[in-house]
């Protein structure tokens, strides 16, 4: 028997070093055109030029299609076993990751008759990935034909019960076959545990069905706290769209008073999508009338207001994921204020080709205009670091990176601008996928334009492999607390999950919560409070989802390997105190992968809602966006504050807000800061903040973020109601304010695939 090369096919997944994906709608590039005729330049042409730049064989993430094609072009070529075999498993995996798993189970097949036909010997790692990578390719046939063709509220929910079982079994009963071969021949191999008892309970047969020896503890799926499910309303609003990974902003883009949303998804020729908020209980597409829906392939978005003309901006972030080919640039789009956006890059002074994964806005100098922070990845000789833009009140920005000593290059994935130490300049906190985090404090309290980065002595560097981060104060003690959680590519989520539950031992991937006790000094608290289940996050973010006035967090699971069908997180914030997982009472638990996440009150109703997109890397791992409305469950009380500056930046990015409450006889204090909140995901800016059961709003103070602005404190404010604060205004302006139901009807039309 000849012996082969070993045909390492689990490799070949982890080569992907984690992107994320979108669909192929083929959308033109249109000029922008000026009141004149002439033609403006914007971004579109140079993005669908460096996007064609890109070569599909050394970008493993993506254009699976276009490297499938490749690969068949070469294997038609070849005769010798030896080769042929290995260029068959790749061709056979690449169709698998674009999608098609019935051509790819054929291809399989043929590389078994290749195998027996040339007596090829199989070393014992060899055997396990063949049976695996044929199991999940069967896996994968079964979401495709259930979850993504037949979907529904239920679809990859676990616990999988009720409309989530598969009425097409055939997929999943085959994948059984395939995993339970393996684990006869070894027995200890995780991750075919895991995937098993997720097949078995897509045909309803978890647990009773499963094989005592490899089955998992149902205990693992319950939670010691329970919620009321929020219900999924993106299928009847038309929010679903099929797509791959991206971001998501919800915020008010027309000034209506009511949230919109705009999202993206990550394929090169995938739109940016803009659903207006109608303010009747539904949305409207108004993604190609805006002009968004040409601007094409992101993974990242956010808003801003950067000419502070009252209306929200747009940025969209790519290139990460491409690793040396990702000079791809990012764009700035000027709202109109007419229902429009217009790209403003070129003119603004922003053009730069990088790998983009975050970004920030804050007013760095205080000046009462927003900067522009950037991280890009670095990856070995290939070095593109940070870019600092300083707004130059005209349209324009100037370049500062080396000048504020900003010139370290990692593989940078998440950046916030945040004020640890309460000086009012903001600072900055990036994670790095190479070599742990960084905190750098802004230096313009003594004078300087600048920063210095802090070190190890304030113990926010950890973990070394991250990926996205947020500031947030989760005790309510007027301190800006950290938030980050690690990722890796090399581990399987499925096998680190089950060690988790089995061993606790993953420590080196925990997320890390970093409680700000003054001084520039952190204290690592998540191991403590109960964030002890590693998450490999991609997209995240916070808000309020029991309207208590403590926020609690979404962690959305984006690594791109198919087997990686690990749980959405969903974080419950006990009094400041500890947190509690509600993932699976919450109806949070989806098992494709997140990334965009955002926080805001859709429809008025008081309580904070959530908009995730869901989907993963390859091409063919696409599926629907979530919009999980609050059940508001225990009926509490609400404050809704619309911030606007006048010496400040218009949207007021930075300020800082005591809400103080009157509870039961003792007064109590909420504080907020207004953010777009994590490093992938964008909130609304508006700040919609819990009161529990208060009986009276006592004061809303406000440190507004400009060098010599007095703090501000607003009275005489209603509990259950909406307030416009305006910098300088002797008192508060209410706004309307009204819930309303989701319009079910006539929606259809909306939907994308």
């Amino acid at each position: 028997m000849r012996q082969i090369s070993k045909l390492n096919i689990l490799a070949i997944a982890f080569i992907l070093l984690t992107g994320l994906m979108c669909t192929k709608n083929d959308t033109s590039v249109n000029d922008s055109s000026t009141s004149d005729g002439s033609v403006e330049e914007d971004t579109r042409i140079l993005v669908k030029e460096a996007y064609a730049r890109v070569n599909p064989m050394k970008i493993t993430a993506t254009m699976n299609t276009e490297r499938a094609a490749l690969i068949k072009q070469q294997l038609d070529s070849i005769t010798a076993p030896e080769k042929k075999i290995n260029l068959q498993l790749e061709y056979a995996f690449e169709l698998l990751a674009s999608g098609k798993s019935r051509e790819a189970l054929k291809e399989y097949e043929v590389a078994y008759r290749i195998i027996i036909q040339n007596n090829l010997s199989l070393d014992a790692a060899t055997r396990r990935n063949l049976y695996f990578i044929v199991g999940m390719a069967y896996m994968r046939l079964g979401e495709i034909e259930n979850c993504v063709q037949n979907h529904n509220h239920q679809s990859c929910f676990i616990p999988i019960k009720g409309d989530g079982v598969h009425q097409l079994p055939t997929g999943s009963q085959k994948a059984i076959i395939q995993f339970e071969t393996l684990l006869k021949e070894f027995p200890e191999d995780l991750e075919a545990k895991y995937l098993l008892n997720i097949a078995y309970m897509t045909i309803g047969g978890y647990p009773q069905d499963v094989p005592e020896a490899w089955r998992i503890d149902p205990s693992w799926y319950q939670n010691k706290v329970n919620v009321k499910p929020f219900t999924d309303l993106a299928p009847q609003l038309g929010l679903n769209y099929n797509g791959r990974a991206g971001g998501i902003v919800m915020d008010d883009f027309n000034n209506d008073g009511w949230l919109d949303l705009i999202m993206t998804s990550w394929n090169y020729l995938d739109p940016t999508l803009f659903y207006v908020n109608n303010g009747d209980g539904t949305f409207t597409d108004k993604s190609e009338e805006s002009g968004l829906i040409s601007h094409l392939g992101s993974l990242n978005i956010n808003q801003t207001d950067f000419n502070n003309d009252g209306f929200l901006d747009l940025y969209i972030m790519r290139g990460a994921w491409y690793i040396a080919q990702g000079d791809i640039p990012n764009t700035l789009l000027m709202n109109t204020g007419k229902g429009t956006f217009k790209d403003v890059t070129i003119k603004a002074g922003l053009t730069h080709h990088a790998p983009t994964q975050a970004s920030a806005w804050a007013d760095f100098n205080l000046d009462g205009w927003l900067d522009l922070i950037v991280a890009n990845e670095s990856y070995g000789d290939y070095k593109r670091g940070i870019d600092l833009y300083i707004n130059q009140q005209d349209g324009t920005f100037e370049h500062a990176s080396t000048q504020y000593g900003l010139t370290q290059n990692e593989f940078f994935k998440g950046i916030v601008a945040v004020d640890v130490n309460n000086d009012k300049y903001p600072d900055i906190y990036v994670t790095s996928l190479t070599n742990g985090n960084q905190l750098f404090i802004n230096q313009g309290f003594v004078g300087k334009q600048s920063f210095i980065p802090v070190g190890d002595q304030s113990n926010v560097r950890a973990p070394k492999l991250s990926f996205p981060c947020w500031n947030f104060d989760y005790d309510n003690d007027g301190n800006e607390d950290l938030f980050v959680s690690g990722f890796s590519n090399d581990a399987s989520p499925g096998i680190i999950w089950m060690q988790d539950h089995l061993l606790k031992n993953n420590s080196e991937y925990l997320p890390k919560l970093y409680h700000n006790k003054g001084n520039l000094q952190f204290e690592e608290v998540g191991s403590t409070s109960g964030i002890n289940e590693v998450a490999f996050t991609m997209g995240c973010n916070f808000g309020d989802i029991n309207t208590d006035g403590y926020l609690d967090f979404y962690l959305a699971t984006g690594n791109p390997l198919y087997q990686s069908l690990v749980p959405n997180k969903m974080y419950l914030n006990i009094e400041g105190k500890r947190f509690e997982d509600v993932s699976y009472s919450g109806n949070f638990a989806n098992i494709q992968k997140g990334h965009g996440v955002s926080f805001g009150d859709w429809n008025h109703d008081g309580d904070e809602d959530m908009y995730v997109v869901i989907g993963g890397a390859y091409d063919g791992d696409n599926f629907y966006n979530c919009l999980f409305d609050n059940p508001n469950e225990h009926n509490n009380d609400w404050l809704v504050l619309k911030l606007e500056g006048s010496e400040a930046n218009k949207a007021a990015i930075g300020a800082r807000v005591e809400i103080s409450v009157q509870e039961g006889g003792k007064e109590r204090k909420i504080y907020r800061t207004v953010t777009s909140g994590s490093s992938f995901g964008a909130n609304s800016l508006a700040l919609e903040v819990g009161v529990r059961k208060a009986n009276k709003i006592n004061s809303v103070t406000i440190q507004w973020p400009c060098k010599d602005c007095p703090d501000q404190v607003f009275t005489g404010l209603d509990i259950n109601s909406a307030y416009k604060l305006l910098q300088g205004a002797s008192s508060p302006e209410k706004l309307v304010y009204e819930a309303v139901q989701a319009n079910m009807e006539g929606h259809d039309h909306m939907m994308h695939h």
